[in-house]
């Protein structure tokens, strides 16, 4: 009880610091009982010493316990700060889709957009392992290409149409054309959507020039700021021609070695219908590396890259698979490199993936379809799918030499053509085809 007291003057000389208290509680050790205890307190103030360490051990704990309150949601409030970094970052995520709806405009605001929604993901991946350690999910930046993913999934995506023709009787799509993000093609995509109607076509795939690492050819395809931007544009097309036209979502997708990895990561940014693979040699990049030897030599790489494409497992089809004839097309001869293109089609054949005829290469140096009607038997022979695409840049060529393609297929042997939805290939007789599209374009003539 004495210590009980001992605690009670230790406030009074906290109350000392106040001049006016110390003479009103001096009348208060004139009593006889309390001047005993001043003394016990005397004799007793040697042991203040352990007692301070007891008060340290006892008093403290009573007001460590209330600091230590204190500093719990003191960490508390670091961990919430990133959830309110992460807020921060959803929020961003949403003019990704504002941004489906100015094509011009959008340009800037989605620019500011990727670089925050990047971190914003990655926060809370990283804040589920470990909330102490804020730091480190900042640091932990680059994975941040994964919750990216997820986000871009996030998009609406149009349930596939019933199969059979529509009641125009438009059965086909052309699965192959571009936007102006890719820099070399002219049109809304809107304007693509209405001469497909015109051509008889039950439905288009855009499939525009994918972004690529390390500033490679940036002059014919979009940035990898305008990623959600051509997303939003195709979305856009989809909204207006509902019920119309099916216009659905690809990429024509470069295949070039050593950046196998970042193409598969761009295959999963998106809910992409369909993926074209496309080896280009007259990007300056690919004709340093591999323009070294003769004329016939740089064909024959182009042609192991082709086979090489397709084993990569990255692409559902070949994009104009003799594209290296426009390589000094004067001096073109399919002859010299049959063996080798023998070689690459079987290789292809082995991994069922398909291959295009693309109607623009009459519009080339080298004016024939890619591939000709050679290659194109060759490929019949190994039973090689085909879908038809006609490369537009420009909107009057939608469905362009369709009927001719067809003719050249069914004179190869085929008697199937393909296309693709949702990475799932569609094979329909080749008479049929020919038919809708006659049909429906008288239709909608």
């Amino acid at each position: 009880m004495a210590s009980k007291t001992k605690a009670k003057p230790v406030p009074a000389k906290k109350t000392l610091t106040q001049k006016k208290p110390v003479p009103a509680k001096k009348p208060v050790p004139k009593k006889p009982a309390t001047k005993p205890a001043p003394k016990k307190v005397v004799k007793k103030a040697p042991p203040p010493k352990p007692v301070v360490k007891k008060a340290a051990a006892k008093a403290p704990p009573s007001k460590t316990k209330a600091v230590a309150v204190k500093p719990a949601p003191a960490p508390a409030k670091p961990a919430p700060k990133p959830v309110a970094k992460a807020a921060k970052a959803q929020v961003p995520a949403k003019p990704a889709a504002a941004a489906k709806t100015p094509a011009v405009p959008a340009p800037a605001a989605v620019k500011a957009d990727p670089a925050k929604p990047v971190p914003a993901v990655k926060a809370p991946a990283a804040a589920a392992p470990a909330k102490k350690p804020a730091a480190p999910p900042v640091e932990v930046a680059a994975p941040a290409a994964a919750p990216v993913v997820a986000v871009v999934k996030k998009a609406p995506t149009q349930p596939l149409p019933a199969p059979g023709p529509t009641k125009s009787g438009a059965l086909f799509y052309d699965s192959h054309m571009h936007t102006p993000l890719c820099k070399h093609a002219w049109g809304e995509p809107e304007e693509y959507a209405q001469q497909a109607l015109k051509a008889g076509l039950k439905g288009i795939i855009f499939t525009c020039h994918c972004p690529m690492p390390n500033g490679f050819w940036p002059t014919v395809r979009m940035s990898e700021s305008e990623f959600e931007i051509y997303l939003a544009l195709v979305q856009r097309a989809a909204d207006a021609f509902k019920g119309k036209l099916d216009i659905r979502l690809g990429i024509e997708s470069e295949y070039y070695p050593g950046c196998e990895e970042y193409i598969a990561a761009l295959h999963q940014r998106a809910d992409f219908h369909y993926v074209l693979g496309a080896v280009h040699w007259q990007a300056k990049e690919y004709l340093n590396k591999y323009e070294t030897g003769t004329i016939e030599n740089f064909r024959r790489t182009y042609f192991e890259h082709l086979a090489k494409s397709a084993e990569s497992g990255l692409y559902d089809c070949l994009a104009h698979p003799d594209l290296v004839k426009n390589y000094h097309p004067d001096s073109w001869c399919f002859a010299i490199v049959k063996n080798t293109v023998s070689t690459a089609l079987d290789r292809i054949a082995a991994t069922g993936v398909a291959m295009e005829l693309n109607t623009s290469g009459l519009n080339k140096s080298y004016s024939e379809m890619n591939p000709g009607n050679e290659m194109l038997r060759m490929m019949a022979d190994r039973k090689i799918p085909v879908v038809l695409g006609s490369d537009s840049h420009r909107a009057l060529r939608v469905g362009e030499h369709f009927v001719t393609a067809l003719n050249h297929l069914t004179e190869a042997g085929y008697e199937n053509v393909s296309y693709f939805l949702n990475r799932q290939r569609i094979d329909l007789p080749i008479s049929e085809v020919l038919a809708s599209l006659k049909k429906a374009a008288d239709h909608n003539a």
